[in-house]
């Protein structure tokens, strides 16, 4: 169990990341970041797959073909595509809200497909990642709370719902075809998703330049250029540390924990995206946000001592 939490932080960590990358790639827009972050995530997980087929360790059935080309599409198009529309068309704090819910969600939703604790005990810490949540965004949502149109903060409001939908089936979905399919390396699997999301990349990429050519600049292609190296390197950053080996690092852990768990754990990812954010800003965090890491690590550490300390065989849970 201790190497899975540890797979879990690490790759949190690696996740964290991505809230601050994109803050050096000034120049490109979120659709040119976005693109090539999956194209180099996309390249590395086709070279590895001909790697691995080369070494005859390559085995693959239709459904573990199927299943990465729709978690691939349900996790790097459809689930960053709404993302990125709530946060234009509601706010970034409402965003960070909602998305911020996927532990309680991935619990709680994770739970119902793996009965592995009683609901009751998963209860407190839910409550407290909620309110750590809502003590942590306080300074931005003072701010704002409401877009000057409603209706375009609503469609953000039900977009940002929609990501966190698509994340939570997501997690749990994948967990359970892993620990259906315990033959399968994780590196394998992980390298799998990264060549789907190349296919998706490359077919929405192919789309948008036929619909609408002026989205991505090809002029900003400079290799002797100062932004274009800073893009590259945020891309590669992005793709193989972000994408290949966070991803590596969460798929390994899935099957070492239960659902719930993993799932409570996931707040560490706004832990350290908020750590990386105050070094950044070169800020000292506001009261209201310090007191809300502290309710969620509070939460997390609670939950592990008291779900191991009232754990019940699963026979027994589907008794009640």
């Amino acid at each position: 169990m201790l190497l899975g939490v540890l797979l879990v932080l690490a790759a949190c960590l690696i996740w964290g990341l991505i809230f601050v990358v994109p803050l050096f790639m000034a120049g490109f827009t979120a659709f040119e970041v976005v693109l090539g972050r999956h194209l180099c995530f996309g390249t590395l997980s086709i070279c590895l797959l001909f790697y691995i087929w080369g070494r005859g360790a390559l085995h693959i059935s239709r459904e573990m073909i199927f299943k990465a080309l729709l978690f691939a599409l349900v996790t790097n198009i459809i689930y960053y595509t709404t993302l990125v529309l709530a946060l234009r068309s509601a706010s970034p704090a409402v965003t960070a809200l909602i998305s911020g819910l996927s532990p309680i969600t991935i619990a709680l939703y994770g739970n119902l497909k793996q009965r592995t604790y009683s609901f009751k005990s998963l209860l407190v810490p839910s409550i407290l990642i909620l309110l750590g949540l809502i003590l942590v965004n306080i300074p931005a949502l003072e701010n704002r709370w409401f877009s000057d149109n409603i209706e375009n903060y609503l469609f953000g409001l039900v977009c940002a719902l929609a990501a966190l939908i698509a994340w939570t089936w997501y997690v749990v979905a994948n967990a359970e075809f892993l620990k259906r399919n315990p033959g399968l390396p994780a590196s394998q699997w992980a390298t799998m998703i990264g060549a789907a999301t190349f296919c998706w990349v490359a077919l929405l990429g192919i789309t948008v330049g036929i619909v609408d050519a002026t989205i991505i600049d090809i002029a900003k292609i400079d290799p002797f250029e100062e932004r274009f190296i800073i893009f590259l390197t945020g891309c590669l950053i992005l793709g193989i540390v972000c994408s290949w080996i966070g991803s590596y690092l969460w798929h390994r852990a899935s099957t070492l924990l239960p659902i719930a768990l993993a799932g409570q754990l996931t707040v560490f990812e706004t832990v350290f995206a908020l750590m990386f954010v105050f070094f950044v800003e070169a800020r000292i965090p506001f009261a209201s946000e310090v007191l809300g890491i502290l309710i969620m690590l509070a939460a997390v550490v609670g939950s592990l001592w008291m779900l191991e300390k009232r754990k019940k065989p699963i026979k027994e849970i589907a008794k009640h």
